[in-house]
């Protein structure tokens, strides 16, 4: 009488593979996990955050222009900007290209004096922002603030 063992034992080697194959799976979600964030670009899809501040003592603005590649939906034209108040857009990312978002304010000064304030918000690929093409007209002035660890910061004051 001949047994052959190797057909009773190869279900036993198939089983031990695959328990073997299981932990290692585990062990890579597991290292995955607890990666820390390595400063890189943001994922497809995200967006760049920019802040707007009124620090002007009485002009309320008024939004005119949200367009190009801020998140949808922007925000709604004529939605009123008193001062005090701060205002957030997202202008979306999108690798290895350069996304714009077009921001307009107007208002009119105490004397009735018309005033405009455009410029326009840039995410290079989610890897720097910058603020460009700022301009003012009436008793207004506007700045911007690149920073690397908050949103960018566009202040319009009294001049």
């Amino acid at each position: 009488m001949n047994y052959s063992y190797a057909k009773t034992k190869k279900p036993n080697l198939w089983l031990g593979v695959r328990l073997v194959l299981l932990i290692l799976l585990l062990i890579a979600i597991k290292l995955i996990k607890k990666r820390k964030k390595c400063g890189c670009p943001p994922v497809i899809g995200t967006t760049q955050g920019f802040e707007v501040e009124n620090n002007t003592k009485s002009i309320t603005l008024t939004l005119t222009t949200a367009g190009g590649s801020l998140e949808n939906p922007p925000p709604p034209l004529n939605t009123p900007f008193p001062p005090g108040n701060k205002a957030d857009f997202e202008v979306t990312t999108r690798a290895a290209h350069t996304t714009r978002g077009y921001i307009g304010y107007t208002g009119t000064a105490a004397d009735g004096t018309p005033i405009t304030v455009t410029f326009t918000l840039v995410n290079y690929g989610g890897v720097f922002t910058g603020v460009d093409d700022l301009k003012s007209t009436g008793p207004v002035n506007v700045n911007a603030t690149t920073t690397t660890d908050a949103a960018d910061l566009v202040t319009i004051a009294d001049s």
